[in-house]
């Protein structure tokens, strides 16, 4: 794949091409970059959390600062270890890691929506029996993509209004502008550099920054891009809730047509599930119950009821069958009653 630097004003006085898929910052806005950054970053994860919830918090908490160093301080001996511990939180609770997407809050929008993105990717690449080295490249991807423009997606993510021109030029560059920043702290992986740089491409030609069509689309920056926007619907904003994964996924299919892989779209709803865990649900029986574990067959998943997480009840039971999703949300204030029904316990 041949990438060329856009001809755009805003990313020349940014970006210098040196060679194919590789794009250094310019020196002067390099200066800004690094002026700006933070420095209370650790490389040093925090132990594992006792709960999934609890842990995909943590892990957002942790990658936030890392997000926000000067250029070249992102480096692969901070980021291959998180790496590991997704995968490892995906094999020890699968369903948690479904849960946590839907459920958690977050204080760093942009951190949050990584971590969010990587575990999607780690339980969609199991799906699809992706090799470790692509699943864990997809992962690497998911993490990285928006440190480009860490502020403008927290900016945005609050932000009740159209975006602004410079906002908009800071959107377009960022795909760019991450992959600067990751061949500065020494990732020199050229399926990476793919994957961050086309993330924003789509199948019919108006994606962006190189306005990539179909085929010369890798297949896993497609996926990438997918689990983006499936990502971003399914966290709250500010001004809006999350939306409901049936919903979410909905509004992602409707699109498939031209602009996304009908196909991608399809697995995504059968990893989630008629009924996804950490969704609510009401039984034949009238009691309102948590999902927390899918089963062979796609609608009867295990629930259980609120405050109850030790009690695993069968919906293909006569009287416990689910009678229809409930759309509502749970408060902040119930979130600490959520985290017991996903334990991270050592397999």
């Amino acid at each position: 794949m041949k990438l060329y630097l856009p001809d755009h004003i805003f990313i020349r006085n940014r970006v210098i091409q040196h060679g194919e898929l590789d794009f250094r910052l310019e020196p002067r806005f390099l200066d800004t970059l690094t002026a700006s950054a933070r420095a209370d970053a650790s490389g040093t994860l925090p132990a594992m959390a006792t709960h999934t919830l609890l842990e995909v918090i943590a892990l957002a908490q942790h990658l936030a600062p890392l997000m926000r160093q000067a250029p070249g301080h992102l480096t692969p001996e901070q980021l291959n270890p998180l790496v590991e511990r997704i995968n490892l939180v995906a094999q020890r609770s699968p369903d948690g890691c479904i849960a946590a997407i839907l459920l958690c809050p977050w204080q760093d929008y942009t951190a949050h929506h990584a971590i969010n993105s990587a575990l999607l990717a780690c339980r969609l690449g199991q799906m699809q029996g992706l090799s470790d080295a692509d699943r864990d490249m997809l992962m690497l991807a998911a993490l990285t993509m928006n440190v480009g423009a860490v502020a403008l997606h927290n900016e945005l993510a609050v932000q009740d209004a159209p975006l602004s021109t410079s906002q908009r030029q800071v959107l377009n560059a960022h795909p760019l502008i991450s992959s600067c920043l990751l061949r500065a702290g020494g990732f020199d992986l050229r399926r990476l550099h793919t994957l961050v740089l086309t993330h924003h491409e789509r199948l019919d030609g108006r994606g962006y920054p190189f306005h990539l069509r179909g085929s010369e689309i890798d297949p896993l920056a497609h996926t990438l891009h997918v689990l983006d926007i499936v990502i971003a619907k399914l966290m709250p904003r500010g001004y809006r809730s999350r939306l409901p994964a049936r919903q979410a996924l909905a509004q992602v299919y409707a699109k498939s047509r031209e602009q996304l892989d009908a196909n991608l779209t399809t697995q995504l709803v059968k990893l989630f599930g008629v009924y996804p865990s950490g969704s609510f649900v009401t039984l034949e029986n009238g009691q309102t119950a948590l999902v927390v574990k899918q089963s062979e067959s796609a609608d009867k998943p295990l629930v259980a009821l609120p405050g109850n997480p030790q009690q695993m009840l069968d919906t293909s039971a006569p009287g416990r069958q689910i009678a229809e999703s409930i759309a509502s949300q749970p408060g902040l204030r119930h979130f600490p009653s959520l985290v017991p029904f996903w334990p991270l316990a050592a397999s």
